[in-house]
């Protein structure tokens, strides 16, 4: 599998970006106050009309934008609280019909308690019967539950919920590495998801401050595996029949302190076909570093820091904004660098594109926006379909949430 992301695996070239076009982005703003904090956003239709919304999870709530005009609706406010008896803070969500009746649903994590590995952690499914009529149902509970991500891990009709906490029960800071392991959840839907148990299996127990994860289809057998990001470093895990295997891709910044590892991560995929990982070291971290092409004898991907400081990195996703046949490197900073730093100022969001046929990889940066909004998440998605991505962007110490729409500009190469 390291092969995969190492070597060529399809036949698309960069010669596509001679002629690309070299997008220009106009920032709009759909909300000034989200709320206190706006931990995730995601796109995704909610209310059936065919058209993609945008979607924030806050402190206390769900809240859908609805494309185009961008009104702002609310789901289940304070429910999570309430349910679970706490003023705790919503932390991740993930979008799906989960029992197939043709609205779409959440799952949902809550009870954020990041330095409470004995208690809190709440799962639910937010069930919609209409986009005015929602209930939650308890789905069980894991301290410091942190990230959920969909994912087909087994090949059924219906993919898996993975859900990944932050540390491991029971263990404390600073030294975050030593202890229990964090499980790494994958919950199964149930034929009647309402009123059976989920099932659930333990992927892994081993790593530690399992910041992050990407799902993805690496070989294209339809199988899902999956890229976590952690203190030991980055990890890949594929499953077959009954029982998960790990194998070790990418080293993390092990030289930091106190904080190690690796947080954010995505995998993108270059103009010849290739892949790369993308992720912010350490946990927490200053660097964005790619891991690309076979290191040497241990086997790992090698690592390059293509940045650095980014105080703060909170936020990874790769999407070909350019038509170029490579996807870009999108990358969110939560807070202000300090002062001297020789970088930009922050917080804000920024784009690395892949330089084609360079060797060792190389990425230009382009700043999207330098201290409007302090990331905590972001993703890309076409919003108009126009066939462009857009960029959206949410803040936790802003609070806002934005979009930055992809115009075309000057073509690098000529028309198109």
């Amino acid at each position: 599998m390291l092969a995969t992301i190492a070597t060529a695996t399809a036949t698309a070239t960069a010669a596509a970006s001679a002629l690309a076009s070299i997008p220009e982005f106009e920032m709009q703003e759909i909300d000034p106050h989200a709320g206190n904090v706006v931990y995730a956003v995601t796109v995704a239709d909610v209310n059936g009309d065919g058209s993609p919304d945008v979607c924030a999870l806050t402190e206390d709530a769900i809240v859908w934008y609805e494309n185009p005009s961008w009104t702002r609706h609310e789901i289940l406010k304070g429910a999570t609280q309430e349910a679970a008896g706490t003023e705790r803070d919503n932390v991740c969500f993930a979008p799906l019909d989960i029992d197939g009746d043709g609205d779409l649903d959440f799952a949902l994590g809550a009870d954020w308690r990041p330095g409470d590995t004995q208690e809190g952690g709440t799962l639910f499914w937010a069930r919609q019967d209409g986009p005015d009529d929602w209930t939650l149902i308890s789905l069980g509970r894991e301290p410091t539950v942190h990230r959920m991500r969909w994912a087909n891990v087994k090949g059924d009709e219906r993919p898996e919920l993975v859900v990944v906490p932050l540390q491991g029960r029971g263990t404390s800071g600073p030294d975050w590495g030593r202890g229990n392991g964090v499980r790494i959840l994958v919950f199964s839907i149930p034929e009647d998801p309402s009123t059976d148990e989920w099932p659930v299996e333990v992927a892994d127990d081993s790593l530690h401050t399992t910041h992050n994860v990407h799902p993805i289809d690496l070989d294209g057998d339809g199988f899902d595996e999956l890229v976590v990001a952690s203190w030991e470093g980055v990890f890949l895990y594929e499953r077959s029949e009954d029982s998960w295997s790990r194998s070790k891709i990418g080293a993390g910044n092990q030289d930091a302190e106190p904080f190690k590892g690796a947080s954010e991560v995505k995998v993108g995929r270059l103009g010849d076909g290739r892949r790369y990982v993308a992720t912010i070291e350490p946990w927490h971290g200053f660097q964005v570093v790619v891991y690309a092409r076979p290191a040497g004898e241990d086997g790992l991907l090698s690592r390059q820091v293509i940045d650095e400081p980014l105080r703060w990195g909170h936020a990874v996703w790769t999407a070909d904004l350019d038509d170029d046949s490579d996807q870009e490197l999108i990358i969110g900073q939560r807070d202000p660098n300090p002062d001297g730093s020789g970088n930009h100022k922050g917080p804000g969001l920024f784009i690395y594109d892949p330089v084609p046929g360079s060797q060792p990889l190389a990425f230009e940066k382009r700043v999207i926006e330098d201290g409007g909004v302090a990331v905590e998440d972001a993703t890309a998605a076409d919003l108009d379909g126009d066939g462009r991505p857009e960029l959206i962007a949410g803040g936790r110490a802003t609070h806002n949430v934005r979009i930055y729409w992809n115009r075309p500009g000057p073509a690098s190469g000529g028309d198109r």
